[in-house]
């Protein structure tokens, strides 16, 4: 008998539910709003977790009941349930203690209410280690919303991974160290309950082990291990929301191969004494012209009943067995939009039980964010880089045009734009693909403008007024930018320039003060005026310019 007859829990989907909306939360860019979503979905599934380990513990319960009363039927499956316990705890021990060792090294203090409007402070190490049980008793009781730390760029990546590149044979890497456990765990329990006349176990979300794990490099798709694809790139509030799932697997896989082991010897099903609304919605952000959607379920459901519903006075019956109700509304106008009804659960005596829900989501008009990297002009004949982003949409599903000249991607949300030819203003375009269609999210225009002309340089030679000495040592003579013109341009080529010392004058050729301008230089009186002219340079854009600058003897 497998753990594969076994249907899956309520509580097992609410769980997976939960988990797809930390998906959805990891594709959006990490604003305070969405930090606050995180923050919001680690505090319900730890509390969540806390209910499970509460079913699991009634199980355990009624599985030593049952096996005091027939111990020659049910003595054996209990032993296996017990071992089966062992193991689970353990590892959902060790798991825990990884993610309060991690938010104690990531945050150092912890700064808490006290219950009474005042906030205290919290050592979290003892000398140069984490004192896990202080950061179990405040995060169990104030959940991760106080954390300072929990966006912290490459924080979590280094703790879980190292510096560097990763390498999957490195076994003090804490990621390698939980697969390890994880697999150990698996091999545990399997061989467990073979004891038990049970040939194999599914363990739905604890699956570490191969190379076909997907990984997103530089927007293309490759296979990976399980320890990249878990925590690569993850913020540190991601990797704690990890941690906290993979403890709910393993809670969730206990909790199956006890019922299995509790089916195995003839015991009735466990009934859920309680039921409580959920709504999920697929966003709280939406678009202008789209559509907002949202799943509506129980918690504990019979899968061959119909549920119904309503929703701000629409009815709405359940179409599947999957315990939900799928509600589709239009977005309606822009700013914030509340909804509210009842889910009806038909009782034991036959009558329709309401249970109700409410919330709100909110409605913004298509918008676009398009910010030049250094300036707010374009210029022409060389690389402006350009950023641009839409509110709540991956950088993949983002493209742009320009009216004239060209714009690339360099991933990430960054753009090159170049222009060929000055233009009386440019306009740049930007769609996102929203539900599989392109909408448009609005167009914006830029002034052009050609790249400044180039002072000539002369050496280091800060001042107009110098000597002899310090013109003839000056070394090289170069064309450059202005330093306020922060666009990486190529050097300008000189090729020649003539000396002058009052009628006299010469050309030289190369852009050094060679011996020939030098003994032009030796011919100037204190007072008189050295010219370099007929510096001719090419510019990036295409133009040619002629420069020259002076120097007077002291």
């Amino acid at each position: 008998m497998g753990a594969t007859n076994c249907p899956e829990t309520p509580r097992q989907k609410m769980i997976g539910m939960m988990y797809l909306v930390y998906l959805a939360l990891l594709a959006l860019n990490v604003s305070a709003m969405l930090l606050n979503s995180f923050v919001t979905v680690s505090d319900t599934m730890d509390a969540s977790n806390a209910n499970i380990q509460t079913k699991v513990a009634d199980t355990y319960n009624k599985f030593e009941q049952f096996a005091l009363t027939n111990p020659d039927k049910v003595g054996e499956y209990y032993e296996v349930a017990k071992e089966v316990r062992t193991y689970s705890d353990d590892l959902r021990t060790f798991v825990d203690s990884m993610k309060y060792d991690f938010i104690g090294q990531l945050e150092k203090k912890a700064s808490v209410d006290t219950g009474t409007g005042e906030k205290v402070t919290i050592d979290l190490m003892s000398g140069d280690r984490v004192d896990v049980q202080v950061v179990e008793r405040i995060v169990r009781k104030a959940g991760v919303g106080w954390m300072l730390q929990s966006s912290a760029d490459a924080a979590a990546q280094n703790h879980f991974l190292g510096g560097g590149e990763f390498n999957p044979s490195n076994e003090e890497l804490r990621a390698v160290i939980i697969r390890k456990k994880i697999e150990e765990y698996k091999a545990k329990v399997t061989e467990a309950v073979k004891k038990a006349g049970i040939d194999s176990v599914d363990f739905p979300g604890l699956e570490v082990e191969g190379e076909e794990f997907t990984l997103n490099v530089h927007g293309k798709n490759q296979k990976g291990c399980w320890e990249r694809h878990t925590f690569e790139s993850n913020i540190p509030i991601a990797d704690i929301i990890l941690l906290t799932r993979i403890t709910s697997d393993v809670m969730n896989a206990e909790f199956d191969i006890a019922n299995n082991l509790y089916k195995a010897v003839n015991a009735d099903d466990f009934k859920f004494d309680k039921v409580a609304a959920r709504v999920i919605p697929k966003s709280t952000y939406i678009m202008q012209g789209s559509q907002f959607e949202a799943d509506i379920f129980v918690a504990a459901y019979d899968s061959k009943a119909q549920l119904k519903a309503e929703v701000n006075g629409a009815k709405l019956v359940s179409t599947d067995t999957n315990g939900s109700i799928t509600w589709k509304t239009g977005s309606g106008g822009e700013g914030v939009h509340k909804y509210q009804g009842n889910v009806y659960v038909k009782a034991a005596n036959g009558e329709d039980v309401a249970y109700p829900f409410s919330g709100e989501y909110t409605v913004g008009k298509p918008a676009a964010v398009v910010s030049l990297t250094n300036m707010n002009i374009l210029y022409v004949g060389v690389e402006n880089p350009v950023s641009i982003s839409v509110p709540g949409i991956p950088a993949k599903d983002i493209s742009a045009t320009i009216s004239s000249g060209t714009i690339a991607s360099v991933g990430g949300g960054n753009y090159t734009v170049k222009l060929s030819k000055l233009e009386r203003e440019v306009t740049i375009n930007v769609s996102a693909k929203i539900d599989n269609r392109v909408q448009r999210m609005g167009e914006f225009k830029y002034k052009t403008r050609k790249i400044p002309s180039p002072v000539l340089k002369v050496g280091n030679l800060s001042s107009k007024k110098v000597t002899k000495e310090e013109l003839s040592n000056a070394g090289k003579i170069r064309a450059t930018f202005p330093e306020d013109f922060v666009f990486k341009v190529p050097p300008l080529n000189v090729k020649g320039y003539t000396i002058s010392v009052g009628a006299n004058d010469k050309p030289i050729s190369g852009n050094t003060i060679n011996p020939e301008a030098q003994s032009i230089i030796k011919q100037a009186r204190k007072g008189q005026r050295v010219m370099i002219t007929d510096v001719e340079v090419r510019l990036p854009d295409g133009r040619s310019e002629t420069l020259e600058t002076a120097f007077r003897i002291k």
